[in-house]
């Protein structure tokens, strides 16, 4: 059987690979258990609809252009509009004038050259012939910022209009979630559409289930990247002897209206390697592969007088990623899921909190302290907190609290699965 695994399998943050192969071992081996004669094929969807290969080009339209499938030259008048109308929603104060610019938003995806009929026609190529869609977990509820609810909608009508089955799989919210924008009326319409029969959540579960509507029962459940180790098969009795400081982008923050810029970040990360240094630690910085996350290693290497050695190369393949994690002795890193990772891998981490998501994750993981929070972004106070957690280790029994959770998720729906792959046979 064919299965559609939709996510954002074609981001440049390989971490979100982490979900979508964690998922796919899960669901795999579920099937295997229930019953062997159903043979598995994933289909890998992106919701922002990019193509299969991903060049790194620095121009952001350029991107779009080449990386993008069937994005069109010929509606660069159009995408001024969507994106300059973004821009005011952003600084809008007031409710109806965010909900009226996002109307008219709405009305340009409806009809603009690149945008609904664009992923439109992304979906049929991908989803044709499939037989059960799922959607693969992260933080995927979403309209404020990078905006998925209207990929989420067409995945629901292509799925009504074809009698397939969909579910959401340990599902969060990031970003700004408000029952009265008129971006959660479309997420809402997405998870409340008749083809939608299973949602859980990994965080934020009250959003989750005001989205999924009284139909549902949404469960606090786990990311199934926390099966990550045996996904991958990872062999955690490597020799471990540096810290990894994981980066993120400059404007990280900015994006979610958080003045904390490129300068700040660049002079954070330096604090945090001086630190370091001086109480005898090897350390290098790594990225999950974005490439602004790379421009801003670069900077901080240049304020420490550092070569380039001390800056992993960018990954492009997630596998990479994971042999970098599993290479280190304790973390600080930015990204949820490189944090992720190194738990399932035994590797001790901090994670510099920015995004209520981090520490909700955190502290459902049972360890809220090892989110440090922006107003605590000191070099010797985060180095103290990696100390503590290197010296504490990984709880086993909290790690497999997690995996449990992560696996029931999947439990919920594989027998809905299974049947639709019994019926194909």
């Amino acid at each position: 059987m064919k299965i559609a695994m939709c996510g954002l399998v074609k981001s440049e943050n390989l971490g979100e690979m982490f979900i979508a192969r964690s998922l796919e071992y899960l669901i795999e081996d579920g099937l295997l258990q229930a019953d062997p004669e159903i043979e598995v094929e994933y289909v890998e969807v992106d919701l922002l609809g990019r193509n299969d290969t991903i060049l790194e080009l620095d121009d952001a339209r350029e991107r779009r252009l080449r990386n993008y499938y069937e994005y069109s030259e010929k509606g660069r008048l159009t995408e001024k509009a969507f994106l300059s109308l973004q821009k005011r929603g952003r600084k809008a104060k007031s409710k109806a004038t965010q909900n009226l610019i996002s109307r008219g938003r709405h009305l340009i995806w409806k009809h603009g050259r690149n945008y609904r009929k664009r992923l439109a026609s992304y979906f049929d190529k991908k989803l044709k012939g499939v037989d059960y869609i799922v959607i693969d977990g992260a933080g995927l509820l979403e309209y404020s910022y990078n905006e998925y609810h209207w990929s989420l909608l067409l995945i629901s009508e292509y799925a009504e209009k074809h009698g397939l089955e969909v579910v959401y799989n340990a599902i969060g919210r990031a970003g700004a979630f408000d029952e009265r924008d008129f971006g959660s009326k479309i997420l809402k319409r997405a998870l409340r559409s008749p083809a939608v029969k299973y949602v859980s959540a990994r965080d934020n579960v009250e959003a989750v289930q005001a989205c999924a509507g009284p139909d549902h029962n949404v469960k606090l459940l786990a990311d199934s990247a926390f099966w990550m180790k045996e996904a991958y098969e990872i062999d955690t009795s490597i020799d471990r002897k540096k810290i990894g400081i994981g980066l993120i982008r400059g404007n990280s923050l900015q994006g979610y209206g958080v003045s904390f810029g490129a300068k700040q970040w660049t002079a954070l990360f330096a604090g945090i390697a001086k630190t370091l240094q001086e109480r005898g630690y090897e350390f290098e910085f790594f990225t999950n592969g974005l490439p602004g996350d790379v421009k801003l290693g670069r900077r901080v290497l240049k304020k420490l007088g550092l070569p380039d050695s001390y800056l992993v190369e960018r990954p492009v393949d997630d596998r990479v990623l994971v042999d970098t994690i599993n290479g280190y002795e304790a973390l600080i890193t930015c990204r949820m899921h490189s944090s992720i990772a190194a738990f399932t891998m035994g590797v001790p981490s901090v994670i510099l909190s920015w995004n209520d998501k981090v520490e909700k994750l955190m502290e459902i993981v049972g360890y809220p302290e090892r989110a440090i929070q922006q107003k605590d972004f000191r070099p010797e106070y985060i180095v103290d907190k990696m100390e503590t957690a290197k010296s504490e280790g990984i709880d086993p029994e909290l790690l497999g609290a997690m995996k449990n959770k992560a696996k029931e998720s999947v439990s919920d729906y594989l027998g809905r699965i299974r049947d639709a792959g019994t019926a194909t046979q």
